[in-house]
């Protein structure tokens, strides 16, 4: 056998089970937040390199996905995801859980994921309101000789306002989809909890949750899996994903004292997840973190595939002499909780845009922060850039709104800080500052969106065009359609008039004020104080 090199990160708090044993291990690779990155780091190829080389071990292996692969750099963008679906059905995932951005294309674009995926989705709470029953079945049994493993579905009550509300709604606007998301986590953790007793019952000796859940950073904790692990029986693994975070194995006790294990790969690639079930009832946890091989099959599709669009990617649009970043060296996001030359690059983006418009130039300007998904190196600035930075597929549009909204949404936006968040605004055309040891009065419901402000406010000066933004005073605020009017990261807008509607997408409107730059200005290599935190 062809020798093959696989460095593993802390491979494991290992689970002890007193099931049926398997006559051969049976291995589970997973993917999660794979984020289009089909050739970052380990890449597809690699994926499928080493579940060939686990085949040559044992006949018991099974490829799964803990969603977030249709969005994320423009390989996801340029076809909707499509070229995504393609390359892991030639891989033959075996299990596949939808992440939220899985929903960014709109339900219909989603529905074709559902239908072409080979392996289909699994669910236990994606609920359609209209019949009240899960859309996809909640979980999907496999047997490995005497030896039958249950994978469980769940997916994060944060798809609503992470992706865009109104895909979740009917005409009239009332949701016709939910994610069983209250804010106690009850219903969440009942509908794990029925598909692994159902599971059980059916004669399941593990039961593995599949899960886009995330753990810790930027999640909402009854949501999270630390909160849903000690609060459910009858699970020997969650595989999580959503949160991006690096975790070989973080152990909990169960709702009955028995230990169930947690791991997530990051994102991108960086590493694959390793589920072990042994021959004597061990459950293992373990990440790949490096793969000697790729296969050929797999890398000569994706460069197919990125040979069907290149020579558009390549054009260049303008140059800038220093970086522009959405996130640090760690992959840490830096705009989700403060201001730079890259958020404010974007926002004055949006303002330009408004200009051709029958309306005219809008008074503010403003992007969420978890619409900008990339950097951009020092160097050419290429439409492949502008793609990257923003692979979502959003339109902009302008509405009328009072100075009293823009000031609630901006509240909105800061709710969370210091800590990270992708509702967090940036801003043309308008600054202003946050205090951020007052708590937050923001209010939201059971979806994160928001319903109230009681309280101080932390968010003081702001000024528009240099003068007190007045809270009677009808303003034109240009942004995504995702913000504005779609209660994307839970933004209300109340009593917006839409003035214009979608007249351009985000990464057009992006790579035209690019455009009008031989060489991007030295204002953009840093901050200018739109948004100041009070110290």
């Amino acid at each position: 056998m062809k020798k093959f090199l696989a460095l593993l990160l802390l491979a494991v708090m290992c689970v002890p089970s007193f099931a049926a044993v398997p006559d051969k291990d049976i291995v589970i690779l997973y993917t999660n937040d794979v984020h289009c990155g089909v050739d970052d780091v380990i890449g597809y190829a690699g994926v499928e390199y080493y579940k060939h080389e686990m085949q040559k071990l044992t006949p018991y292996v099974t490829l799964i996905d803990a969603g977030d692969w249709a969005q994320g750099a423009t390989i996801g963008m340029i076809a909707q995801g499509r070229y995504i679906l393609e390359i892991m059905n030639a891989m033959n995932y075996d299990v596949a859980v939808p992440g939220n951005h899985e929903f960014d294309y709109g339900w219909s674009q989603f529905e074709n994921f559902a239908k072409n995926l080979k392996c289909g989705f699994i669910s236990s709470n994606l609920i359609d309101l209209r019949t009240g029953e899960p859309v996809f079945a909640p979980y999907k049994m496999f047997t490995y000789g005497d030896v039958k493993v249950a994978f469980v579905g769940a997916c994060t009550p944060e798809s609503i306002t992470k992706s865009t509300p109104s895909y979740f709604m009917d005409d009239s606007g009332k949701y016709i989809y939910d994610f069983c998301g209250d804010m106690t986590g009850e219903k969440l953790i009942a509908s794990i909890q029925k598909a692994v007793d159902s599971a059980r019952a059916e004669g399941a000796d593990y039961v593995i949750v599949v899960g886009h859940l995330g753990e810790y950073e930027d999640v909402t904790e009854v949501w999270a899996v630390p909160y849903i692990a000690p609060r459910t029986r009858g699970i020997d693994v969650f595989i999580d994903g959503h949160s991006h975070e690096v975790t070989p194995g973080l152990v909990f006790k169960n709702a009955d004292g028995k230990d169930v294990t947690v791991t997530q790969t990051g994102t991108k690639l960086h590493n694959i997840g390793k589920v072990t079930i042994t021959t004597d009832g061990t459950v293992k946890t373990e990440l790949v973190s490096e793969v000697e091989g790729r296969d050929e099959a797999i890398n000569e599709l994706i460069a197919n595939i990125k040979r069907r669009y290149e020579d558009t990617l390549r054009q260049v649009l303008s140059y800038t002499s220093f970086d522009l970043r959405a996130m640090d060296d760690a992959g840490e996001w830096v705009i989700r909780n403060a201001e730079n030359g890259m958020c404010n690059l974007v926002a004055d983006a949006m303002l330009y845009s408004s200009e051709g418009t029958a309306t005219g130039r809008a008074d503010i300007g403003m992007y969420n922060a978890g619409g900008i998904r990339a950097n951009i190196k020092a160097g050419r600035i290429t439409f492949n850039d502008a793609l990257s930075v923003m692979p979502f597929n959003n339109t902009v549009c302008i509405v009328e709104v009072s100075g009293q909204t823009i000031l609630d949404e901006l509240e909105h936006g800061v709710r969370l800080m210091p800590a990270r968040n992708g509702g967090f605004l940036h801003v043309a055309g308008m600054t202003y500052k946050v205090d951020t040891s007052i708590p937050s009065p923001v209010k939201v419901d059971s979806k994160n969106i928001m319903i109230g402000i009681e309280g101080e406010r932390r968010v003081k000066d702001a000024k528009v065009n240099g003068e007190p933004l007045d809270p009677d005073k009808l303003y034109k605020v240009v942004s995504i359609s995702y913000v504005l009017t779609a209660l994307g990261d839970g933004h209300v807008f109340k009593g917006a008039r839409l003035i214009e509607p979608d007249y351009a997408t985000a990464s057009d409107s992006f790579a035209r004020y690019i455009r009008t730059f031989e060489r991007l200005p030295e204002r953009y290599a840093h901050g200018e104080g739109r948004m100041t935190v009070i110290k």
